[in-house]
């Protein structure tokens, strides 16, 4: 295309020199002084540009952009937003660049590097080195988008939240200032002095400093190691409660429970339902399950009740205990107690018993029962007003019975009504085999006992005196010694009538007898 030359006379030409100076005059004054606002419009939302050092129209990226210069200062619905330099659109959108900050009333406010605003949607998506600060929360990340109407910080690509003495990691998080809420996705970590905190999901509120979980977490301190899959813990004041396949291990013990309430300042835990307390320890390597218990780290105590069961591994067999409060206390490495209370039975394949109260000395191998005592081995069964009891690495050996004592032997296992008693005031007994080979008996001893020649029985040997000694073998009474003045009285077995030949506390109680492990939740 060709242009036609124009000539342009003398005074034409000074009139546009003169115009085209006072425009460029007009134009940098412009830009040399602040802004009046831009509005950008809808529903009676805006966005005002408060202050810039230059302002210019920027055609190349479309009619309605602008271009803002040197100390950039915008506002929109009381969020204030400042930079180095910033494209404005009047569609609605900021794009700013070079120290950002937005600042949303006197405790909301966020820095970072690059920021894409949109009026409408009120989001805010800020990039390169985010920080975002709260009173003493201040959360850091590299891309963060800020919802300015509800004041809502959101980060998808790994962020870190530093609140005094906690710091908290994760892939994804939430920060709602309403209400004061932190939620965090994907590989979380809570960093504390005291403690480590791993989980899927937790949401934390600033306000009574409390986490949430949600999915499987993991709490790690010098004192233990706590897994659930549900619960929360107050990180100010130290007190927790887990749920489902909950878990507290210690460097003594494992505690779990459908839900556990545990005070970490205390060391106090508080277990319902399906209770397990397991002693790790390789003196006792017992376990107490119930339904309800409370634990004290400081001397390694427990108290279960509710089908409280203790059972402790002795070599190839186990010991089983049922109350309906067992006591479990562990003040060093050296002793450990089970005390028992109410409705106490006892189960071993060897060796079982009912009563009142008991109380178990594991490092002396000693159990003390109170209160109608009964215990059972093979055909045997002794009752006194208190029985001592002392076990081996693997078996009973060893019996005491104290006051109205009194040993019943079952003669024949076919036979109901014939026994071989020895009563006395105390009496000391000796097991082997899981069956008793031989008695002490010291005061007032009396026996009665079924004399056998090669099979077959021939009479009852009836004796008083002070003491006796009695051995048995795999049939019954092998041979005795009286001492000081016995008087024995020796009857054909024709003459007798079985039913006759009963001591003064004979009491045969068969039928309270646990057969089998499951017997002794049998009230």
């Amino acid at each position: 295309m060709k242009f036609k030359k124009s000539r342009i006379s003398p005074l034409k030409g000074k009139y546009i020199l003169v115009f085209t100076f006072v425009f460029a005059f007009i134009y940098s004054s412009f830009s040399q002084t602040k802004p009046k606002p831009v509005l950008l419009e809808k529903e009676g939302k805006l966005i005002t540009i408060r202050h810039a050092k230059r302002l210019a129209f920027d055609q190349s990226l479309g009619l309605d952009a602008r271009r803002l210069i040197g100390d950039v200062e915008c506002e929109h619905e009381g969020a204030v937003m400042r930079c180095d330099s910033a494209y404005l659109f009047s569609d609605k959108k900021l794009i700013a660049y070079g120290h950002i900050s937005i600042i949303k009333g006197d405790s909301i406010f966020l820095y970072g590097d690059s920021l894409r605003y949109d009026a409408t949607s009120k989001l805010a998506n800020m990039k390169g080195n985010v920080r975002c600060i709260e009173k003493d929360m201040t959360l850091t990340t590299n891309t963060l988008i800020y919802d300015v109407g509800n004041s809502v910080a959101s980060y998808y690509n790994g962020g870190k939240i530093v609140n005094k003495e906690n710091t908290l990691t994760s892939k994804n998080g939430h920060y709602y200032s309403a209400t004061k809420d932190l939620t965090f996705h994907y590989d979380v970590v809570l960093t504390n002095p005291d403690y480590k905190m791993r989980g899927d999901t937790l949401r934390y509120n600033t306000i009574n400093k409390t986490s949430y979980f949600i999915g499987p977490s993991i709490i790690t301190s010098k004192e233990n190691y706590i897994y659930c899959e549900n619960g929360w813990y107050d990180t100010e004041n130290e007190i927790s409660r887990f749920s489902k396949n909950a878990i507290i291990v210690s460097d003594k013990q494992k505690l779990t429970g459908d839900s556990i309430y545990y005070d970490r300042k205390k060391g106090y835990g508080r277990a319902t339902k399906n209770v397990r307390i397991i002693d790790t320890t390789e003196q006792s390597q017992s376990t107490i399950t119930g339904d309800f218990a409370e634990h004290y780290e400081k001397g390694n105590k427990s108290i279960v009740t509710g089908n409280a069961i203790y059972g402790r591994r002795i070599e190839k067999d186990s010991l089983f205990m049922s109350a309906d409060t067992l006591f479990y206390d562990q003040p060093d490495s050296i002793r450990t107690f089970i005390k028992a209370y109410r409705h106490v039975k006892i189960y071993k394949t060897d060796l079982q018993g009912l009563c009142d109260s008991l109380t178990y000395l594991l490092h002396d191998s000693l159990m003390t029962m109170y209160n109608s005592p009964i215990l059972w081995t093979n055909n045997g069964q002794v009752t006194a007003k208190l029985i001592k009891v002392t076990s081996g690495q693997s078996r009973i050996k060893y019996f005491e019975l104290l006051n109205n004592a009194i040993v019943i032997q079952k003669v024949d296992s076919l036979d109901d009504k014939k026994y071989n008693q020895i009563e006395g005031k105390k009496i000391e007994g000796f097991i082997a085999r899981d069956t008793i080979r031989k008695l002490n008996v010291i005061g007032n001893a009396e026996i009665i006992y079924y004399v056998k020649q090669k099979k077959n029985y021939k009479g009852v040997n009836k004796t008083a005196c002070s003491d006796l000694t009695v051995w048995f073998n795999n049939e019954g009474v092998d041979r005795t010694t009286f001492r000081n003045k016995p008087e024995s009285t020796v009857y054909p077995l024709k003459d007798i009538n079985d039913e006759d030949m009963r001591l003064k506390h004979f009491s045969w109680m068969e039928n309270k007898r646990p057969k089998k492990k499951s017997d002794i939740l049998i009230k």
